[in-house]
């Protein structure tokens, strides 16, 4: 059995001090909901196998403060093909892969309509959501569309004071 963790990156700045969408680092309430999704996986004690992570800013400082909460070393495989990568990018990317356990930390659409392919439902990630798959074969390159049986769901709400 194969199981995929996707997390969509945490609230971010709408703009980077370099003008780069690459760059843009999380809000404080993206902060808020980082803390509280690893807080999550830790006391489910949910194991997130091997990650592999965007290299934009926000999805590594995403990455960062969850692993702050985990109690095993993160193994983390940062990828620049993950940045805004499309659906059939994020397929491309697992078929690759040959560890059972999987999480992808990355950006919507792409990871949404990952999700949605995988459970053949219609699947909107918001910031910091965390959505679980089981798939029934043993190499990724068995996944196709509907596959996927979506076994946990979870985002941080998080509210600061004004």
């Amino acid at each position: 059995m194969l199981v995929l963790h996707l997390i969509r990156h945490a609230k971010t700045r709408q703009q980077s001090s370099t003008g780069k969408d690459k760059d843009r680092e999380l809000l404080e309430k993206g902060i808020a909901q980082a803390n509280l999704l690893g807080h999550y996986i830790q006391s489910h004690h949910i194991a997130l196998g091997k990650m592999l992570c965007s290299s934009a800013m926000c999805t590594r400082q995403t990455k960062s403060v969850i692993c702050q909460h985990l109690a095993e070393q993160c193994r983390i495989d940062y990828r620049d093909e993950l940045y805004l990568a499309s659906r059939e990018e994020l397929m491309l990317e697992l078929e690759l892969e040959t560890e059972k356990t999987l999480t992808i930390i990355g950006h919507n659409e792409g990871i949404s309509d990952l999700a949605s392919y995988f459970s053949d439902e219609l699947i909107q990630l918001r910031t910091s959501e965390l959505i679980s798959m089981t798939f029934p074969f043993d190499d990724w390159k068995m996944v196709s569309r509907g596959t996927g049986t979506i076994v946990l769901r979870y985002r941080p709400e998080v509210f600061l004071p004004l």
